[in-house]
């Protein structure tokens, strides 16, 4: 008996020294044959189960699928049709829109020219009655009370005969315009209220001399159509409801008018732009989603203007019936609907057949667009997807049929074996290997704690031992790594603070309460490259009359040049506020530069633009100092150019340096915008810069008009449009002042 257990303690001995992968393996199998018998068992009674419960599933899924198919495509047909109305009517409103624009911006040209006469040079135009007249050629006719009593053009009164030759100056505009939409049917035309009309005609089909009407020459009034009594009463731009022409070759034309006033504000007249509607037509006719659908455009008095429809009840009709008072309730509620400007799509009847009709509104013209579509087509499509799904169902049934057996073998196959590898081998010997992994376990987690200390001492010869010398090497250098990064984030954290510091100091001296006046307009904005920098701007007030604005840029970056940013600063403000009412900028300039000079050991050196405005007066006094030109906006011109600035040298390095002044007057309106090389030297990925002349160019294509937080904001983010991802590589201020003072300087 002794030796029976002698040997039985020599093999368990045996197999602890065996490795772990070993013993796992070891034991995984033995359990795992009691395992696969057992679920072997259990698949076979539950295949019986499954096979049964996946028929009846079927059944359910085919009666519920069906049913979800068919509300599906229709939600989706419907979605797809209000998506199409909206997508059509964008594309509608967004001619409109630019068609109104044109017409504004006629309107604004013929107001300056009616306001000013004296500022235009009168302009001879032709006469269709005896002058050949082509295609973007202006013309006048003339009212039919000039041909009254054997009158004649003639023999006009010399006012009449002015105003026209000055309204000729609207060609200089009105031609590009009709070049603009030369491929479509259009006139351009600014009608009087005196009767007579200037105009330009564009027929793409006519080459040569254009054809006139005597109705037309000698019987138009232009005070009795449509688009100039529309314009009077609305008293700004409108549309008027298209005119339609049908016949052989059906034609309808779209009209935008605006009035434009004289010197003392009355109405003087009505430009106008009429343009064909061929290319909005034909986006109409083309929205039908089927061949037996069609679209429309509806106005705010519910009336059709234009329709692909060829029956009766929805077509597009002079005087035509207002949709809202049809006797179809359905309709009636529709058209409401579109001329109240809401989107949607419903269920209407038109000549006795259901629609679905998609409408979405025409925002600029106050119109809508709407698109019907059969019920019948969308109820075969249904159908036919519902069709379609019974038989992928049934073909799905008969291969679950023929599957099913193998699918469910399998499954179980690998049940047994996972179940046997995870859940038996983990029962089995997590009582006998789990414990020095749990050792471990303890060690890492007092390591996490803190204690880098700890070491361990296990007793075992398989690969934990060397996971045990492995830890006992880690906790080691996890106590010297701590101790140095301790030191070091310490140092850092220590500097970090520092420049914080230095940062908050550097942005209080920087003015940040911008004036609220009326007269004047300042705005500015500092980004340094590093946490300090070297750039700094100042405005401060002289007098109740005097305002003094200083941009700068000392060189180099950070703390050098920050302290340095600092002393300047104060010696600029200290010399022009005792120095400037006596001796001039000029001077003040001077003085602050010698001032400068004396402390400045390190030889640093800062380029500045200095200015002093005379609020009263316009006056603007500066000394540029090494800067960069500033850029000078004219509200009068609405352009922007550099200011003209004398090569004046930098301040610091040099003393017994003469500064010159310069001095330019400002208009109500007028801004200027200084900066700092940050932003015309910024370089992107590429080290390109941005360059002066991308800031100039921008200027001019930006509106200088707005406040002067948007007009920072444009020009910061076309400088970060050029510099992408690059880094920042100088201090970038931006400073502008807008002058809305007196106009004493424009007298």
């Amino acid at each position: 008996m002794e030796n029976f257990f002698a040997k039985i303690q020599q093999r368990v001995q045996k197999l602890h020294t065996l490795k772990i992968k070993t013993r796992l393996l070891f034991l995984v199998l033995a359990a795992g044959f009691l395992s696969f018998l057992t679920l072997g068992s259990l698949a076979f009674y539950a295949m019986d189960i499954v096979k049964n419960g996946m028929d009846k599933l079927g059944e359910r899924v085919s009666v519920a699928g069906t049913e979800f198919t068919e509300e599906l495509m229709l939600r989706q047909f419907k979605e797809t049709l209000e998506d199409l109305a909206e997508s059509r009517a964008n594309f509608i409103d967004y001619e409109t829109y630019l068609i109104r624009e044109d017409v504004d911006m006629m309107s604004k040209l013929m107001t300056r020219i009616a306001s000013n006469p004296d500022d235009w040079r009168p302009i001879k135009l032709r006469d269709p009655r005896v002058d050949t007249v082509q295609n973007f050629d202006p013309y006048v006719i003339y009212s039919p009370e000039t041909y009254l009593n054997g009158m004649s053009p003639e023999n006009l009164s010399p006012e009449i005969r002015r105003e026209i030759e000055l309204a000729a100056n609207i060609r200089a505009y009105m031609r590009p315009l009709a070049k603009s939409f030369g491929d479509y049917k259009s006139s351009f035309y600014v009608g009087s209220k005196n009767g007579w009309t200037v105009c330009i005609s564009v027929l793409p089909n006519v080459r040569g001399e254009l054809p006139f009407e005597d109705e037309e020459l000698y019987h138009y009034d232009c005070r009795t159509r449509p688009w100039y009594v529309d314009a009077v009463n609305a008293g700004k731009s409108v549309f008027s409801d298209p005119s339609i022409n049908i016949g052989a070759d059906e034609f309808r034309f779209i009209s935008c008018s605006a009035p434009y006033f004289d010197r003392n504000g009355e109405i003087a007249g009505v430009v106008g732009l009429g343009v064909s509607s061929e290319e909005i037509y034909a986006a109409i006719s083309e929205t039908a989603v089927s061949d037996d659908g069609f679209s429309f455009v509806l106005n705010k008095n519910g009336e059709v203007i234009f329709s692909s429809y060829k029956g009766d009840k929805i077509s597009a009709k002079v005087g035509g019936q207002d949709l809202r008072l049809s006797s179809r309730q359905n309709l009636a509620e529709a058209a409401t609907r579109m001329v109240n400007g809401e989107t949607g799509t419903v269920l209407v009847t038109v000549d006795g057949e259901e629609y679905f009709l998609a409408f979405a509104p025409l925002k600029t013209v106050g119109w809508s667009f709407g698109t019907l579509t059969p019920r019948r087509d969308i109820s075969i499509i249904a159908e036919a997807g519902r069709d379609y799904f019974l038989e992928q169902v049934d073909i799905f049934g008969t291969r679950l049929q023929s599957e099913f057996f193998l699918i469910i073998f399998a499954v179980l196959i690998l049940l047994g074996w996972f179940l046997n590898t995870f859940v038996s081998a983990s029962k089995a010997l997590s009582a006998r290997f789990v414990r020095p992994i749990n050792e471990l376990s303890d060690g890492v987690r007092e390591i996490a704690g803190g204690n880098y200390e700890k070491t361990l001492n296990i007793k075992t010869d398989d690969e934990i031992k060397h996971l045990e010398i492995c830890f006992n090497a880690m906790s080691f250098a996890l106590k010297e790594y701590t101790a140095n990064l301790t030191k070091t984030t310490a140092e850092k954290q220590r500097i970090q603070t520092e420049l914080d510091i230095a940062a908050d100091i550097q942005s209080g001296m920087l003015p940040k309460d911008f004036p609220t006046r009326d007269d004047i307009e300042i705005l500015a904005k500092m980004t340094p490259a590093k946490e300090v920098g070297g750039d700094f701007y100042d405005f401060y007030m002289l007098d109740k009359t005097h305002v003094v604005i200083t941009v700068a840029d000392v060189s180099g970056k950070g703390i050098p040049a920050a302290l340095f940013m600092g002393s300047s600063k104060t010696v600029l403000n200290n010399f022009i506020v005792r120095f400037y009412k006596e001796n001039g900028l000029e001077l003040a300039v001077t003085a602050a530069n010698e001032k400068i000079c004396s402390n400045n050991e390190a030889m640093m050196f800062v380029t500045a633009f200095i200015g002093v405005l005379d609020l009263e007066t316009g006056e603007f006094t500066f000394v540029n100092a090494g800067h960069n030109p500033p850029v000078l906006y004219r509200a009068e011109k609405n352009s922007c150019e550099f200011l003209d600035v004398k090569k004046n040298f930098v301040l610091g390095p040099m003393d017994g340096i003469p500064f010159a002044e310069q001095k330019i007057s400002f208009k109500r309106g007028d801004l200027l915008f200084v900066y700092t090389d940050g932003v015309t030297e910024a370089l992107n990925v590429k080290n390109e810069e941005y360059l002066p002349d991308r800031l100039i160019k921008f200027m001019n294509t930006t509106d200088c008009r707005v406040d002067l937080k948007t007009l920072l904001k444009n020009i910061r983010a076309d400088v970060a449009e050029h510099v992408g991802e690059a880094e920042q590589s100088d201090d970038i201020t931006l400073f502008a002042f807008r002058y809305n003072g007196s106009h004493k300087n424009e007298a």
